[in-house]
């Protein structure tokens, strides 16, 4: 009987945070920096994304992710919070991001991508003058 309560239990979290659609990344003065469009659970997100030409602050992510770039490229910025080196790197195919780094984003033109996230293990939160920033301080939205 035990087994069938974990159980149900686990169906009705995925179910609670269970997504399909647009889940776009809105900065609070109504800024769009990504447009997103997908499936997200707690355990596997999938987004294709175009990830738009704008200004972007350092910040980490829910989960570890493989983004496949399927058109375009971009300079990505990481960081991890409590050390001082940054890497610099262009990305023209894969990129693949633990939860626990930062980076930032620098594209000339759209960049269009394919992105396999797993587990949820973090709140996103953003670097800014190094402190941390909680994610739903510059975030309007983003599901």
């Amino acid at each position: 009987m035990t087994e069938v309560v974990t159980m149900i239990k686990f169906f009705l979290k995925i179910y609670k945070e269970f997504g399909i659609g647009a889940t776009h990344v809105v900065t609070r003065s109504g800024k769009v920096t990504i447009l997103r469009w997908g499936i997200w659970t707690p355990y596997l997100t999938i987004l294709f994304s175009k990830i738009l030409p704008v200004k972007q602050t350092m910040h980490n992510h829910e989960g570890t992710f493989i983004s496949i770039l399927l058109w375009g490229e971009y300079q990505e910025i990481t960081r991890y919070p409590d050390k001082d080196l940054i890497e610099i790197n262009i990305n023209r195919w894969f990129n693949v991001l633990s939860y626990k780094k930062y980076h930032e984003i620098k594209a000339t033109k759209p960049v269009y991508t394919l992105l396999l996230m797993g587990i949820r293990k973090n709140i996103p939160s953003f670097i800014i003058k190094d402190k941390l920033v909680p994610s739903k301080v510059l975030i309007k939205r983003y599901r």
